[in-house]
């Protein structure tokens, strides 16, 4: 399966059926590349096993607080990350460029059963992308009229809420979940990203819009609404961005916007992008997130009860 995000190819290669059919879900609808084309810029290998293979004998040298990943070190500047949940993948951390950039590993049943395989899939294809100029971040983005709004936070902060509010008011999808941003010679775009849209019950309820184009699926947990909103949720061309905000949950009627401090804006876009355990890329992951934080307004979004308004409100400051 090769596939095309902007000017890269990308080939995900699997003798598993069920990884394929994976990778179709999680880019349904995104361009293939032409088979009989060059060679691909990167390739990210994957394979079902029953059980992973060993664990490197010396302790992980970075493990993050969730207990969900520990990277060790390979030979030949080789990551081997390791999902504590059923996935063990090796990345280089090399530029070479006499070998096209390959990670390849294995993961097991219980990592698709946890809805682990997009995280999986992008944590793997990161640290190829950043060496050709493209960062990933954790953020919902859409775009109008050429600016970009990024809205950045965890999981449960109404970042999807929020996002679907634009998204049925006319603007074009970005990204869900993960979003690659680019440096231009005229400031940091956000690009079209692939990935699955999540929803959950308490969102129906909020826009009640959604209730229709849902009617045909049992929303429980997060449930995958991609395919539903088709009619709805139109992808948009790479926009300059002009604004970020952080949405928080609050017991009002009514949302409000409060500026938020540029250094504080660079920290928290720093603790959902960065992998410190890639430390070469480092230097220029911070330089495109200072850059990225000089550029846009940077707003707390005080949520409130009052979805329908967050388009009018928000395009104030995009």
């Amino acid at each position: 399966m090769l596939l095309t995000l902007h000017d890269l190819t990308i080939q995900l290669a699997s003798d598993t059926a069920v990884i394929h059919q994976q990778w179709r879900q999680l880019f349904g609808g995104w361009p293939l590349a032409d088979s009989t084309a060059s060679a691909p810029d990167m390739v990210l290998q994957l394979e079902l096993v029953d059980k992973l293979p060993p664990l490197p004998h010396s302790p992980p040298y970075f493990e993050d607080d969730l207990g969900i990943l520990a990277v060790y070190r390979g030979a030949e500047d080789i990551a081997r990350l390791h999902y504590l949940d059923g996935a063990l993948v090796d990345v280089p951390l090399h530029t070479k460029t006499t070998t096209i950039p390959t990670a390849s590993g294995f993961l097991t049943q219980q990592t698709l059963d946890d809805g682990r395989f997009e995280d999986i899939t992008f944590t793997s294809l990161a640290p190829l992308l950043r060496r050709r100029g493209y960062f990933l971040v954790h953020a919902f983005a859409a775009v109008k009229d050429g600016r970009a709004l990024l809205i950045v936070g965890p999981s449960g902060s109404g970042k999807t809420t929020t996002g679907l509010s634009l998204l049925l008011a006319g603007w074009k999808l970005l990204a869900n979940d993960v979003l690659l941003l680019k440096e231009e010679p005229d400031g940091i775009y956000a690009l079209a990203t692939p990935g699955a849209i999540g929803i959950r019950p308490q969102t129906l309820a909020l826009l009640p819009q959604l209730r229709q184009l849902t009617k045909d699926l049992a929303i429980h947990g997060q449930t995958d609404v991609t395919q539903a909103l088709s009619a709805v949720v139109k992808w948009g061309e790479a926009g300059r961005v002009t604004a970020v905000a952080f949405p928080q949950i609050e017991q009002r009627q009514s949302s409000a916007l409060s500026p938020q401090n540029r250094a504080i804006c660079l920290a928290r876009l720093m603790s959902q992008s960065v992998d410190q355990w890639d430390a070469a890329m480092l230097p220029a992951h911070m330089t495109i997130l200072q850059k990225l934080s000089q550029q846009a307004a940077a707003h707390i979004l005080h949520l409130g009860r009052d979805v329908e308004r967050l388009p009018a409100l928000l395009e104030t400051q995009c």
